[in-house]
């Protein structure tokens, strides 16, 4: 498997607005607390957190994602720069809450990132981690054929549920996808304890780029019926994307 540090960009209207409840529930009071977003995108995040009053900034790998904002000349673009979350440039116990939101499975690797995010999270700092699960039937980044560079439909059930060892007999992977239990067990290893987990549903806002024109049409259908999923206990753990909240030890 080779990991591309590379994905799409969660900040749909609809998607923001619901993980940025999901993060001021789990992180608590966001006034005046220091926060970073790994892999901030375009960094839609932390404008959203500053409004809500966070000094949040953010950091991301692909500098041409935040080379337009910078051109804008937005007061806000200083806050966000390009860094690897595997090395950053961040002092020790700097910050209050970290996010690694769907950014994750894109590093290659993954543990190095969660021991240099608990290396600026204060003692007691707040972790919130978004990252597909397997347990969704679907694959959400796509895999290839492989040996092609032919992508294997998104619309195929049950590719996540393939073990690894025979799924890399058929196909490329670019991303990770993370059991729950194996997410929650390498938060833990890097040094976090683990305080809640949960799972998110899906919008349906083609955030990966390759929605099919029929899931477009009934949009309104299947965003009931996702919202209905995710309240009925044991269905909800069967979302697009799983949460894991921790605290640095």
């Amino acid at each position: 498997m080779r990991i591309e540090p590379a994905g799409g960009d969660t900040a749909m209207p609809r998607n923001l607005r619901k993980r940025l409840a999901l993060i001021e529930r789990h992180a608590g009071p966001l006034v005046k607390r220091r926060v970073l977003d790994c892999g901030c995108g375009a960094g839609a995040y932390v404008r959203a957190l500053v409004a809500l009053g966070a000094d949040a900034f953010g950091v991301e790998f692909d500098e041409c994602k935040l080379a337009g904002e910078a051109a804008l000349g937005d007061p806000l673009a200083a806050r966000l720069s390009v860094g690897d979350l595997e090395a950053l440039a961040f002092p020790d116990a700097c910050f209050d809450v970290a996010l690694a939101n769907e950014v994750l499975e894109h590093v290659p690797d993954d543990r190095g990132a969660l021991a240099e995010v608990r290396r600026v999270l204060r003692p007691g700092g707040r972790l919130l981690v978004f990252s597909p699960t397997r347990l969704y039937p679907f694959e959400t980044h796509g895999v290839f054929w492989r040996g092609t560079r032919s992508r294997v439909p998104h619309t195929v059930p049950f590719v996540p549920w393939i073990p690894l060892r025979y799924g890399t007999l058929l196909f490329d992977y670019w991303a990770r996808n993370y059991w729950p239990w194996e997410l929650r067990a390498l938060v833990e290893r890097a040094g976090f304890r683990v305080l809640e987990t949960g799972a998110v549903w899906q919008t349906f806002e083609n955030i990966s780029g390759h929605q099919p024109r029929w899931i477009a049409s009934l949009r309104p259908l299947l965003r009931g019926m996702s919202a209905f999923a995710e309240r009925i206990p044991g269905l909800r753990a069967f979302g697009v994307s799983q949460l894991v909240v921790a605290e640095r030890m």
